[in-house]
C-alpha cells in the first residue's frame, strides 16, 4: 500500500490542468501563465475571497482574459474541492477560510512551476485587465 502525500496529490492534479492548457491559444496561455504567478501575491494582499472576486468580475469577458480567469476560478475550485471556489470561501467560517487559504496558497506552487515549465510562461508581469 503505497501512501501519497497532500503534495504529491497537489503536484499531480496541478501538472494535469495546466497541461491540458498546452492546446489553448497563445494569448490564453500567456495570460494564465501571469495569472499563476500573481494569483498568490493578490491572495497574501487582499485576501483569498477578494481575489477570487476580482478573476469572478474579469471572468465575465468574452474574451481570452475572460478565458483565462475562468480558467484559474476552475483551477482553484478543483483545489479545494469546491464547485465553486468563491462561493464555497464566501461561505465559510473563519476556520474554514483560514484553511482554504492556507490549501490554495501551498497547492498554487505547483501552478506558478508547471506555467513556467509546460506553458513557458516564466515571469509574472501585471494583470491590466
Amino acid at each position: 500500500m503505497s501512501l501519497v502525500t497532500r503534495a504529491q496529490e497537489d503536484m499531480k492534479k496541478a501538472l494535469e490542468l495546466v497541461s491540458n492548457l498546452e492546446q489553448e491559444n497563445p494569448e490564453v496561455k500567456n495570460i494564465y501563465g501571469r495569472l499563476c504567478h500573481n494569483f498568490p501575491i493578490l491572495v497574501r494582499q487582499s485576501g483569498l475571497c477578494q481575489a477570487l472576486a476580482f478573476s469572478a468580475d474579469k471572468a465575465r469577458k468574452e474574451d481570452g482574459r475572460g478565458r483565462a480567469h475562468r480558467l484559474v476560478l476552475n483551477h482553484v475550485a478543483k483545489i479545494l474541492g469546491a464547485d465553486d471556489a468563491l462561493q464555497a470561501v464566501q461561505q465559510a467560517d473563519a476556520i474554514g477560510y483560514i484553511h482554504y487559504t492556507r490549501r490554495v496558497l501551498s497547492a498554487w506552487v505547483y501552478f506558478k512551476r508547471f506555467a513556467a515549465s509546460v506553458l513557458g510562461v516564466h515571469t509574472g508581469g501585471r494583470d491590466e485587465g
